[in-house]
């Protein structure tokens, strides 16, 4: 009787330290980065459908937001799939049939710095 259980036990603690052992998939998430964009020129207003299946067309494009800050949509990538100079020229070629043209938004931190001037301040 003493075999027997051991005869089933074995194969079993063997099943269990398999899947304790087993190493995941991916052990870092994928990086992903929010580009915000803005939008200009009086075309703009009445095509954000437009603009989003253009979007949503792009390999890497992960999420899009419009209206969270007036003229401007938040779009969500992952830059190891597409680099943002590319979302910005798919997007200003469909748009430019509409009096439309989008830039990324330059920040504070983003922004080149200006010269120092020799003006005393």
């Amino acid at each position: 009787m003493q075999t027997f259980w051991i005869q089933r036990a074995v194969p079993a603690v063997l099943l269990i330290a398999s899947f304790s052992l087993s190493v995941p998939v991916s052990a870092t998430p994928p990086t992903k980065e929010r580009l915000p964009l803005t939008l200009n020129g009086s075309g703009c207003d009445s095509k954000e459908s437009e603009i989003k299946t253009v979007l949503q067309a792009i390999p890497g494009v992960t999420g899009i937001y419009f209206n969270r800050v007036p003229n401007h949509v938040l779009v969500d990538i992952t830059p190891n799939i597409v680099k943002s100079a590319d979302i910005i020229n798919r997007v200003n070629d469909a748009a430019s049939s509409w009096q439309c043209k989008v830039e990324i938004i330059e920040g504070c931190i983003s922004a080149s710095m200006p010269t120092a001037s020799a003006a005393p301040h």
